[in-house]
Parts: structure tokens; sequence; C-alpha cells
């Protein structure tokens, strides 16, 4: 199992809003990205590419 990071985190990385990131996780844009129930946080791969707008 690899490392995951969360929104937050991840948000600072690519130097966008942290809602964007929860978006492109909830639609299926950032692959691994997974959460434990709906509501709880995402976790994301640290390798994770941004995707494309």
């Amino acid at each position: 199992m690899g490392d995951f990071i969360g929104t937050k985190a991840m948000a600072e990385i690519w130097e966008c809003k942290q809602s964007q990131i929860t978006q492109w996780c909830r639609e299926g844009k950032i692959p691994g990205a997974e959460q434990d129930k709906k509501g709880s946080p995402w976790r994301i791969p640290v390798d994770a590419l941004k995707p494309e707008k």
C-alpha cells in the first residue's frame, strides 16, 4: 500500500483550492483517490498527477 495525503496538502502542492481537489476526487479524475465512506476525508496517492481541467 502506497502513501496517501489529504486534500488540503494536495491543494498546497498543486497550488489550487481544496474544494477543487475534492471535486476531482468525487468525479474520479484522480486515480487511486479513495475514502472510507461517503462524507469521510479523501486519501490521495502522493504520486498522483494533477488532472487536466
